[in-house]
């Protein structure tokens, strides 16, 4: 199966599946879709609960976004820099996304530094192979 067009990585996506919800315990939320696989997407929910799920059990959904929650903060970062991957590690109140991508210029780097505004810590860039990149940002 091949996934969906309309479905990427920092979409906010609901588990239609009573049985994957019961069997993961998965929370009553929606989720961050952070990894997308050939028939399978990896999604995180508030509390750090990550897993992952089949697409036919998923649907996209757009909500109302504040910008508050660690999962609106990384949608917008995910949209932004239009990454293909997304990983986080939260210790300590300090939050390090790494972000895979095939590109990022000034205007996003600046956009970045101010949507995080007084939370932002770092950004840096990583070759990774001939392809792509790694964007890795701290924010608190």
């Amino acid at each position: 199966m091949k996934k969906p067009d309309s479905l990427h990585v920092g979409d906010f996506v609901y588990c239609r599946s009573k049985y994957y919800r019961d069997q993961l315990q998965l929370p009553q939320e929606l989720g961050l879709v952070i990894e997308i696989k050939r028939t399978n997407i990896k999604v995180l929910y508030a509390g750090d609960k990550r897993c992952w799920l089949p697409l036919e059990t998923i649907a996209r959904v757009k909500p109302e976004l504040s910008n508050s929650t660690l999962a609106e903060k990384l949608h917008y970062l995910i949209k932004r820099v239009h990454a293909d991957e997304c990983e986080i590690v939260s210790v300590s109140g300090v939050n390090r996304v790494t972000l895979r991508i095939d590109h990022i210029d000034q205007e996003a780097v600046d956009d970045v530094r101010k949507f995080l505004g007084g939370n932002f810590i770092s950004l840096a860039v990583v070759p990774e192979g001939m392809a792509y990149m790694q964007v890795e940002i701290k924010f608190s």
